[in-house]
């Protein structure tokens, strides 16, 4: 009896490790942006990938943030979006999360404050 009551404890010794291996990382730093248009939140940075789901012109989310407070960009695939008006290719992005979606948006399609 002895003998299974250790092997036990390594058991559960051996899962608790385990565990905390398992833990999940730190959240991300974010700060509110909001959409100047409806835009199409993508699986990664450019046009041609994925669209997750849609995020409606003034609808807020949380771009993700340097450690220096700065707006995170991510350069992909060049697009016309919203600021260029369609005569300028950005291929600027940013990393957004919108009711339980995070993806890419253009970042000239993003404010720092509400329209």
């Amino acid at each position: 009896m002895l003998k299974a009551r250790n092997m036990l404890g390594v058991g559960v010794a051996a899962a608790a490790a385990l565990t905390l291996v398992q833990a999940p990382a730190a959240h991300a730093a974010t700060k509110t942006l909001w959409a100047e248009e409806s835009v199409r939140i993508r699986a990664s940075a450019t046009t041609s990938s994925t669209a997750l789901g849609l995020m409606p012109k003034g609808a807020s989310g949380a771009g993700w943030v340097t450690k220096t407070g700065a707006y995170s960009r991510y350069f992909g695939g060049a697009h016309n979006a919203c600021g260029s008006r369609g005569y300028i290719k950005y291929n600027e992005w940013n990393k957004v999360t919108y009711r339980g979606i995070t993806g890419y948006v253009p970042s000239s399609c993003m404010l720092p404050f509400k329209p």
